[in-house]
C-alpha cells in the first residue's frame, strides 16, 4: 500500500508538472523525486512498485495481496498491464493478477471501468505468455539437441541419467536390506 500511495504521488506530482508546462508554454524545473526513489538509484515509481513486489517473499506473497484493500486493485492491476506489455517479471505479475481476480472477481467484473482493463490484460498476458513458451520450448529443445551432441561425442552419460541409475540401485539395496531383515 505504501508503495502505491507513493506511485499516486509521484504520478500526481509529473501530471502536474506537464500541466504548468503545456500552460506556462515553456519548459519548467522538473518537480523533486521522492527521497525513497532516490535512494534505491532513482528508479520510476512504476519500477519501484514492481521491486516492493518482487521483495515480497513468495510465501507471503498472496496474504499481503488478500489484506490489500479494494481501492488500490485498480491501479495495481493498470500496472500489471504495463509490467507484461514490457515484459517485467511476467511470471510474477501474472502470479500476483490471478490471485487478485480470484480474490475480487465480483467487485471488478462489476466496474466497468476495470473490464476494459481486465482486456487489456487479458491480450497482452495471452502474448507476452505464448512467447515466453516459445522462449522456453525452443531453449529445451536445443539443450536436448546439445545433450545428445555431448553423450554421442564423448560416449558419456547425462547427469539425468547418472542420478537415474544410483537411485535404482539404492532400490535394489532396500530390497536387499528388507529381504535380509525379514529372514533375521
Amino acid at each position: 500500500m505504501e508503495a502505491l500511495e507513493l506511485y499516486r504521488e509521484e504520478t500526481r506530482k509529473w501530471e502536474e508538472h506537464k500541466y504548468f508546462c503545456e500552460k506556462a508554454g515553456k519548459e519548467l524545473p522538473p518537480p523533486e523525486a521522492n527521497p525513497i526513489l532516490v535512494a534505491f538509484g532513482n528508479v520510476t515509481p512504476s519500477r519501484y512498485v514492481l521491486d516492493v513486489i518482487r521483495k515480497v517473499r513468495s510465501s507471503e506473497l498472496e496474504i499481503s495481496l488478500l489484506v490489500l484493500p479494494f481501492p488500490y486493485v485498480p491501479e495495481l492491476l493498470k500496472l500489471f498491464n504495463t509490467y507484461i506489455q514490457q515484459g517485467l517479471e511476467v511470471e510474477l505479475v501474472c502470479r500476483c493478477l490471478f490471485f487478485l481476480l480470484k480474490i475480487h472477481f465480483g467487485q471488478i467484473t462489476s466496474n466497468q471501468m476495470l473490464v476494459s482493463v481486465i482486456d487489456e490484460l487479458k491480450t497482452s498476458t495471452l502474448s507476452k505468455v505464448c512467447q515466453i513458451r516459445d522462449v522456453l520450448g525452443f531453449n529445451s529443445a536445443a539443450l536436448q539437441f546439445l545433450q545428445r551432441e555431448i553423450e554421442s561425442k564423448e560416449d558419456v552419460m547425462f547427469f539425468a541419467d547418472a542420478t537415474g541409475q544410483l537411485q535404482e540401485k539404492k532400490k535394489k539395496r532396500r530390497k536387499r536390506e528388507r529381504a535380509v531383515l525379514t529372514i533375521a
